[in-house]
């Protein structure tokens, strides 16, 4: 007579296959669920920056930190950059130590005879392998003083954006400057439908690129009385900046995600905060 543990010793044999096979399918669906199908070269902080040309004290801990070393450190010192967001606007901000600090009000493209700091945005994940500025690329050009230039097309020979070519971009990016003991300060709040972003549009799982590039120039010493002179250049670019032309090719855009999902909301400005020349020389 079979004994009821044999019994059981049998119906375990039996639906041992039947759960490897049950389980496989199970276990394969979770690893896809939980394996991340993208991961960013950077993930950009929530966080508002306040725009009055000081720098927050808490700025490192609600922002994304860039210190600028690739390509060197220009002769004046150090450039950091900052980066946040929130529903209304994708905020930025540069902490310069500059030992001269030059901002020219001549008409120059992109202020290539000032000290600068470039922050290209590429909005759509059509950047990769782009030789030239698209639709979906800006390159937002600052001065200490500050001015502001969207310099894609001028600058780049890209398809640029009418609303903001030229000096236009002072109407829908908000910005501000300030001395500093080392050098200069600035900061600055794009919104995101100024950036092709509509709104409603979601922030969850999106994708976009960035580049940033400082420019240290000073008074030139020549006796022959040749205009300023760039003294160096720092920058947050990719690896294959050493080719050349990464100043204006979106292919040399690093890519970032944001640290929470949300939807683009519309923007209620307060009254326009820009610093003058004048206080920033103070």
């Amino acid at each position: 007579m079979t004994s009821i543990f044999s019994c059981l010793d049998r119906l375990k044999e039996r639906t041992k296959p039947k759960m490897k096979r049950v389980l496989f399918p199970i276990l394969l669906i979770l690893a896809i669920a939980v394996t991340p199908v993208f991961s960013a070269d950077f993930v950009i902080e929530y966080g508002a920056i306040v725009i009055d040309g000081v720098k927050d004290a808490d700025i490192e801990a609600k922002t994304t930190v860039f210190p600028l070393t690739e390509g060197g450190v220009p002769d004046g010192g150090a450039y950091v950059a900052y980066v946040s967001y929130d529903s209304a606007n994708i905020y930025f901000a540069c902490d310069a130590e500059d030992d001269v600090i030059i901002t020219s009000d001549t008409v120059q493209a992109d202020f290539r005879d000032s000290d600068y700091i470039r922050f290209y945005i590429g909005t759509q994940e059509d950047f990769e392998g782009a030789e030239t500025m698209g639709i979906n690329h800006y390159a937002f050009v600052w001065t200490p003083k500050p001015q502001v230039r969207e310099a894609s097309k001028t600058s780049y020979g890209g398809v640029g954006h009418a609303e903001l070519d030229g000096d236009l971009a002072e109407a829908f990016v908000l910005s501000a400057s300030g001395a500093t003991a080392e050098g200069w300060y600035l900061e600055a709040a794009i919104p995101w439908t100024v950036i092709g972003l509509p709104i409603g549009a979601n922030l969850a799982d999106k994708v976009i690129g960035i580049m940033i590039i400082s420019g240290d120039t000073d008074i030139d010493d020549d006796p022959t009385g040749a205009t300023n002179e760039r003294e160096g250049e720092a920058r947050l670019a990719s690896d294959a900046t050493a080719a050349g032309g990464y100043w204006s090719s979106p292919d040399h855009f690093r890519t970032a995600t944001f640290s929470m999902a949300g939807l683009v909301s519309a923007v209620f400005p307060d009254a326009k905060l820009t610093t003058t020349w004048g206080r920033l020389k103070e």
